[in-house]
């Protein structure tokens, strides 16, 4: 517990440096969530839930990391365990985008001792106001996994393959101080042609201050075809975080 501990935090370090540069030219933003999880499907349990998002702006350009993690025990034994993170660089010729990904998974309680994916995408903004804000993306990873269990399409404890991914982002702003945000991802892989995922996220956000928010959130997460036959395909997680903005 401790080394995953000092793991987060020296995730989290290097975004809260570059938070400070407060240059007018470069605009950043860093913000961190600590709140209460409830999880159903391969973990039921209840524990916290860690999340933070860097975000680095210029006129055409932009730069996004995004960390989400959980972890529970008890009695000593291990009840849950997630680790998701998320590094975009993106390029804008409004109203496209084009971008790259790298992308980082850890779920024992799916199998996957860690999953690293990445590769290129390119998007479309079809709202981007300050009150509505809407994109559709596609993008195509190559993925490798370490699992914990043979594979059902590999019989193997390591895979390869590409995963193509449409990709949803909505947001909209309901009341001065509080907004709406929904994403939804369909991903099909080049394992078998059923073998796909379905990822929703949507959360409310109430912002208190200037930098403290209150935030509500839902994630779904659905595969079709697990790794393993005792492996369910559905886990969902319920949210409440304090988020506070640098």
């Amino acid at each position: 517990m401790k080394i995953k501990k000092v793991l987060l935090l020296t995730l989290l370090i290097p975004g809260y440096a570059l938070s400070l540069d407060d240059s007018k030219e470069k605009k950043s933003n860093f913000s961190i969530s600590l709140g209460y999880v409830q999880t159903t499907g391969n973990t039921e349990t209840s524990t916290i839930n860690v999340k933070s998002s860097y975000i680095y702006k210029t006129d055409s350009k932009r730069i996004y990391f995004d960390l989400n993690a959980l972890y529970g025990e008890t009695s000593g034994e291990k009840t849950s365990e997630n680790i998701t993170s998320n590094l975009r660089v993106e390029k804008r010729f409004l109203p496209y985008f084009v971008f790259w990904d790298v992308h980082y998974y850890r779920n024992p309680f799916q199998a996957y001792k860690y999953s690293i994916g990445s590769g290129p995408g390119i998007g479309k903004y079809f709202f981007h106001t300050d009150r509505l804000y809407l994109t559709g993306s596609y993008y195509v990873y190559y993925v490798y996994n370490e699992l914990n269990q043979p594979s059902y399409f590999t019989n193997k404890e390591r895979e390869k393959y590409f995963l193509h991914h449409i990709e949803e982002r909505f947001r909209v702003k309901l009341l001065k101080n509080l907004k709406f945000k929904e994403k939804l991802i369909y991903k099909v892989s080049s394992r078998k042609s059923e073998d796909y995922f379905v990822y929703f996220e949507s959360s409310l956000i109430n912002n208190l201050t200037k930098n403290l928010a209150l935030e509500i959130s839902y994630t779904a997460n659905y595969q079709n075809i697990p790794i393993g036959s005792k492996i369910k395909r559905l886990d969902t997680t319920f949210s409440t975080l304090v988020q506070y903005s640098f």
